[in-house]
């Protein structure tokens, strides 16, 4: 099997029985400082699960060139900070469009709008996280309202929480309230946040 790392052919033995294994030895073994996984190609194809199954059935066998494209994780932060704004316009209006779909009663639309919109709200979350750690962002130090940017962050994970629990109990004007009363707040929170993070990076 040929393996090429960012462009380079990759001079050393990679272990793993199947692309899963291989791609994790990779990240353990050749991966420079903060860089994570961009792309895969396998035999001069894009990887995509629809098209190759999972990556733990892809066995080494079938896999003749493998290319592997990393980026800076620093990179990947930045190029969030920088489009983050029209992300979250997208996700508050989702969590509007959910909140009123819910106080018509139209429940099965409401919960196939409401679960892209929680997982979108949790990539949110998840990028974020990802991002304080990358840049070395002072969540504590930005503050919109009364509230610092670290203490917003765990505003929103106790709100997907109550979500959750609503959506549990099936109670859909519970559910509402919270999405358009203290959700859509909070999302709106950061648009005015981003920036002052964004300011960190470069002073």
């Amino acid at each position: 099997m040929e393996v090429v790392l960012d462009g380079k052919l990759y001079g050393s033995q990679v272990a793993g029985a199947n692309l899963q294994d291989i791609l994790n030895d990779m990240a353990s073994n050749a991966f420079d400082g903060d860089r994570i996984l961009q792309e895969v190609t396998i035999n001069g194809q894009p990887y995509e699960e629809k098209v190759f199954g999972p990556a733990t059935n892809l066995q080494r066998e079938s896999i003749q060139r493998l290319e592997v494209q990393t980026i800076a994780s620093r990179e990947v932060a930045m190029h969030f900070m920088s489009n983050s704004t029209a992300y979250l316009d997208t996700i508050i209006g989702s969590v509007e469009r959910v909140s009123e779909l819910f106080r018509v009663s139209d429940e099965q639309e409401a919960n196939e709008n409401y679960l892209q919109t929680l997982e979108s709200l949790q990539l949110f979350l998840q990028v974020l996280q990802n991002v304080r750690e990358s840049l070395g962002l002072d969540f504590n130090q930005a503050k919109v309202g009364a509230h610092t940017a670290s203490q917003r962050l765990d505003r929103l994970s106790d709100l997907v929480k109550e979500m959750l629990t609503a959506q549990e109990q099936e109670d859909w004007v519970l559910l509402a309230d919270i999405l358009q009363y203290d959700l859509a707040g909070e999302l709106r929170a950061w648009r005015n946040l981003i920036p002052l993070l964004k300011e960190q990076t470069l002073s």
